[in-house]
């Protein structure tokens, strides 16, 4: 049996990876908003300092675009 193969275009792979790549940075982004409004619920404020430097670590990572082959 023959399997037809489909040749992606190099710039079209670019374009879905790009599109890869802000999806996950949003989903990121959306994480860090979740873990900063999970440390506003701790009690006593117990491990609070931890969730909040986490969550700007996540959102700072998040913006952080890397441009490859420059």
């Amino acid at each position: 049996m023959l399997y037809q193969t489909s040749k992606i275009s190099p710039a079209s792979l670019e374009e879905s990876m790009r599109c890869c790549q802000e999806q996950l940075r949003q989903h990121l982004r959306d994480y860090a908003i979740e873990v900063r409004q999970l440390a506003y619920t701790l009690p006593n404020g117990v491990g609070e300092h931890a969730f909040l430097q986490l969550s700007v670590r996540m959102g700072t990572t998040a913006d952080h675009v890397t441009v490859e082959g420059s």
